[in-house]
């Protein structure tokens, strides 16, 4: 089985023997921060795994299934990284980090969409398109999340952008004057068990149970 840990020593080793390199057990002990015995048990499962090669104090050489594998994971924290880094405008080294959690979970369909996506803004971008500029522009501005209603607090206002609630109570609170655009304040949020709130301008008392299906946009 081919981990998420044997996936980076893939990756790992294919960046080692990208500079030419003979790569050792004691380079991607060094390369990974932890300790050559620990990198030496794996080292074999990849051997195992016919996925590397290894002479006893010898060089460590990717076969070519491992050095394709290697090759992916490297691609997709690349993906990753430019996406996070480029075009959400994540410090490299942060950026690099999360595309080190994410690589792992994706396919390939998500993998060439990403790239796909990454050359198009790259191409926009050097042909300076206005819509780049909109798009940072927008980034800069802030957004406040949506919340459920449940989580109010006593003064705070919001409108209705959607429920999550199931057909029978969802029938019942658009009844009520939860639809779309109507605005929300809470007037009272000490009790426990309930909200008094004030929708579109009329007083009532909401469970709180049901005040988590109501999403507002927050204002």
């Amino acid at each position: 089985m081919i981990t998420a840990r044997i996936e980076d020593y893939l990756e790992e080793i294919f960046l080692l023997e990208s500079t030419g390199r003979d790569i050792t057990v004691t380079d991607l002990a060094d390369r990974l921060g932890i300790t050559k015995g620990t990198v030496t048990v794996t080292v074999q499962k990849l051997v195992d795994a016919g996925m590397l090669n290894h002479e006893r104090y010898g060089s460590l050489h990717l076969t070519m299934e491992g050095r394709q594998k290697g090759l992916l994971v490297y691609r997709r924290h690349e993906g990753l990284r430019a996406f996070f880094h480029e075009l959400l405008g994540v410090d490299r080294d942060r950026s690099s980090e999360m595309a080190c959690s994410m690589e792992h979970y994706m396919d390939t369909v998500t993998d060439e969409r990403l790239y796909s996506m990454l050359e198009f803004f790259r191409r926009a971008r050097a042909d300076r398109e206005p819509w780049v500029d909109e798009l940072f522009n927008a980034m800069e501005t802030q957004v406040l999340l949506p919340n459920p209603l449940s989580v109010l607090e006593t003064g705070q206002k919001g409108v209705v952008i959607r429920l999550s609630a199931e057909d029978k109570l969802r029938k019942r609170l658009q009844d009520t004057g939860f639809t779309t655009g109507a605005p929300v304040t809470c007037v009272d949020a000490s009790a426990t068990g309930s909200l008094r709130i004030s929708l579109d301008g009329k007083e009532l008392s909401v469970p709180r149970n049901e005040a988590a299906a109501i999403w507002l946009r927050m204002g």
